[in-house]
């Protein structure tokens, strides 16, 4: 017989995937600066206007989501995290 961990989830949704384009200036600058000027990407990568963003809580006890995932056009997914209490969390809801 195994043992059973009841561990917390990981990765709760929080904010929809939405475009970039349309969040305007909610998104930090340093997560668009990072994917521009990257250049060990792709090209279509480096373009965070035509990405789509979604925002997850890494566990039940946070309070503003903490896990960014850029999602490309060409199907990659390029993560960034945020932690520690001196940034700003964009948060954002699609109706």
């Amino acid at each position: 017989m195994g043992l059973h961990l009841d561990l917390p989830p990981t990765q709760i949704p929080a904010c929809p995937r939405y475009p970039v384009a349309k969040l305007g200036g909610l998104i930090p600058a340093k997560f668009i600066e990072a994917l521009e000027q990257n250049q060990k990407i792709a090209s279509c990568c480096r373009h965070p206007e035509n990405h789509e963003i979604e925002a997850l809580y890494s566990s039940p006890a946070e309070t503003t989501p903490d896990i960014y995932i850029f999602h490309c056009t060409c199907g990659r997914k390029h993560p960034r995290f945020m932690c520690g209490g001196g940034d700003v969390r964009p948060f954002w809801e699609v109706r």
